[in-house]
């Protein structure tokens, strides 16, 4: 008798998981076409995006591209093929397409942002244009981006009084933007401002403590400073927060 129960048990388990199932189907298939365009697109960026990140270049490049053939405003696309570009030397090539996306979504703030710091990297006086706007209408702390970005321009350019300035702006934008301690303190060091380094170096230690590169930046001013061995503790602790930080290891060995 128990054997019959289990068998129903099971045919009705098998039933209703086969009309769940169909139903599940309907639902999908019922899904209007834009809804199913956009399941799609999200899923082939996510995989572009996962190819990109392991390295597979050629293959994130090809699903971007093929996206674009069918969409050719879709800034997620633009944005892989570009940051591909860049990763493989094709800087000017990378530029155009993010301008491309700029003029599509100008009043996307990421973009912009983005967009303006490669002006920056390619010392472009488009980044002053762009960040002034950024100056005039983001009214969040992300604000600190746009003065650290003309630091970048000027430091670039080998002004290194402009770039001091406009690094301390972004500091008194926000205090936790690490990225312009560590650029400041490499302008120091570069002009033998040691303790001026140190001092930068230092509080974007504070800031953000598992940074390797602050470690690595102030062994380097303290080995400049005849300090060897408090150059090769830092060193060592560099490496020991990130082991891809190779030129720290041999350092300290050297030391």
């Amino acid at each position: 008798m128990g054997r019959y129960i289990l068998s129903f048990g099971v045919f009705s388990m098998l039933f209703f998981s086969c009309s769940n199932n169909d139903a599940a189907d309907k639902i999908t298939d019922n899904k209007p076409a834009a809804e199913k365009r956009m399941d799609s697109i999200t899923s082939q960026i996510a995989k572009a995006r996962e190819l990109q990140e392991t390295g597979s270049y050629k293959e994130a490049f090809t699903i971007a591209d093929a996206m674009l053939k069918k969409y050719p405003g879709q800034l997620d696309a633009l944005s892989i093929k570009s940051e591909i570009l860049k990763a493989q030397g094709k800087g000017q090539e990378a530029l155009t397409l993010l301008e491309k996306a700029y003029s599509l979504q100008p009043r996307d703030k990421e973009l912009a942002y983005d967009l303006a710091y490669e002006y920056a990297d390619a010392k472009s006086p488009k980044a002053l244009s762009l960040t002034d706007t950024l100056l005039k209408y983001d009214k969040t702390e992300t604000i600190a981006r746009a003065w650290y970005i003309k630091g970048t321009y000027y430091n670039n350019l080998g002004n290194e009084t402009e770039a001091l300035r406009y690094f301390d702006s972004s500091n008194l934008a926000d205090y936790n933007f690490i990225d312009a301690y560590l650029d400041k303190g490499q302008i120091l060091l570069r002009q033998k401002k040691y303790s001026q380094a140190l001092r930068a170096f230092a509080t974007g230690q504070k800031v953000s403590p598992a940074t390797a590169d602050f470690y690595f930046w102030v062994a380097k001013t303290q080995e400049a400073m005849g300090n060897r061995q408090d150059a090769k503790t830092n060193y060592e602790r560099a490496y020991a927060l990130d082991k891809t930080m190779s030129e720290a290891k041999e350092a300290a060995e050297r030391l």
